[in-house]
């Protein structure tokens, strides 16, 4: 009886942070964007309750609302073969008022045909800028593209992306722009290299990889 009084009193609590009883809902809204990495892949059966929004709503609680923007092989870059300027997701993203943008583009610019660093770094600059200047004013944090790897070995990886690139030039870009805007960063790539085993194809994590990227970005933001 106790717990299921505890358990409506904490339904009730959420109802309340969400506005639906009136008044606003005063929930943190964090915006996820990004590509595959942010939306899932590697865990597509389950993810659902696996990709890492969604382990770091369950760490954030009740007082912060976690959108997942992810978009599968979207690119900063407005040259690359899918600018996430030009989707639904990134329209869903503005419109979503956020207070905080979680942004992650990078491995799919480094694929062979895409890579062009000067488009990358504008790109992913015009990104924080647009997100910096939304009516709620929110901290855009930048998370630099985990390590990746090909499984076979050789220079290139699944989905035709460069190791090499996602290494060495990525992060200066990242760097730039976060010191050029304001913007914070995440080395998500410090965070996971070498961690091969959380990986289901040299690119994207499994259930426990996920978990682990959403565990170093909740000890980032908090």
């Amino acid at each position: 009886m106790i717990v299921a009084l505890f358990a409506v009193i904490l339904v009730l609590l959420l109802l309340s942070k969400t506005g639906v009883f009136g008044g606003k809902d005063s929930r943190t809204k964090v915006a996820c964007v990004g590509d595959s990495l942010t939306y899932g892949s590697g865990v597509l059966k389950t993810r659902d309750t696996d990709c890492y929004p969604v382990r770091l709503q369950s760490r954030l609680g009740t007082s912060h609302e976690v959108l997942n923007f992810g978009l599968r092989n979207a690119c900063a870059s407005k040259t690359g073969d899918l600018p996430y300027v030009s989707s639904e997701e990134y329209k869903a993203s503005l419109e979503s008022n956020p207070d905080m943008v979680l942004l992650m583009l990078g491995t799919n610019d480094a694929k062979v045909h895409n890579w062009d660093p000067e488009a990358y770094e504008t790109g992913l600059k015009e990104l924080v800028q647009t997100y910096q200047g939304l009516d709620t004013k929110p901290t855009v944090y930048i998370l630099r593209s985990p390590y990746c790897f090909a499984k076979e070995g050789g220079a290139i990886a699944e989905y035709d992306i460069r190791p090499d690139v996602v290494t060495n030039e990525l992060g200066p870009i990242v760097d730039r722009v976060a010191a050029d805007t304001g913007a914070n960063v995440i080395d998500m790539y410090s965070y996971t290299c070498g961690e091969e085993d959380m990986y289901t194809d040299g690119i994207h994590f499994n259930k426990d990889g996920y978990d682990y990227l959403a565990s170093k970005i909740y000890h980032e933001i908090r």
